[in-house]
């Protein structure tokens, strides 16, 4: 795991517009991996909204770079928009995605399907529980019903509800494996 000290820095850097140093930055974020925005919120002075938007923009463009971020599939889904689940029809609201599975060895082989790992897999709030599931982008559909999910967690996660998407706030996904 990377040293969250150097996080200030990289935060700092995030202005310098020089090709390295947005390479280098970039790689430096990359490394915290899925725990990378619940150790931002963790500095002493956490990134503001603006920052928080490079940072998010920086790995989207990183992700997109290489082949490897995403197993070579994009992202169909993005947070706030609705789901369900193909197999077991539950409908809910993307939270946030891993380009890839994040989850350890045992979860991955506890889980009946097992959907390739090298593709995006999402953090769902399942509409009408207190559930949240971690489900693989061939395992999603859109869900196009327009209707609002019941959820302890949306306000937390999401600010408003508008024309059949929720608006996703700032407050950082915990990462896996703590959620």
């Amino acid at each position: 795991m990377p040293d969250p000290r150097q996080l200030p820095h990289l935060l700092i850097l995030l202005d310098d517009e020089s090709e390295t140093v947005q390479e280098a930055v970039s790689e430096a974020l990359a490394a915290f991996g899925p725990s990378l925005e619940a150790e931002l919120a963790r500095l002493p002075h956490p990134p503001d909204e603006h920052q928080m938007q490079k940072v998010r923009d920086l790995l989207r463009a990183r992700q997109g770079s290489g082949p490897s971020a995403t197993g070579g599939v994009e992202p169909r889904f993005e947070p706030g928009q609705l789901v369900r689940h193909s197999r077991y029809n539950y409908r809910g609201v993307v939270v946030d995605f891993d380009p890839t599975c994040q989850a350890d060895d045992a979860w991955y082989l506890s889980n009946r399907t097992r959907p390739d790992r090298s593709q995006p897999w999402y953090h769902v709030l399942v509409h009408g529980s207190n559930q949240i599931t971690y489900a693989a982008q061939s395992s999603l559909l859109e869900d196009d019903s327009g209707g609002q999910v019941s959820h302890p967690l949306i306000s937390h996660f999401f600010t408003e509800f508008q024309n059949g998407r929720y608006i996703r706030n700032h407050c950082p996904w915990p990462g896996w494996p703590d959620d």
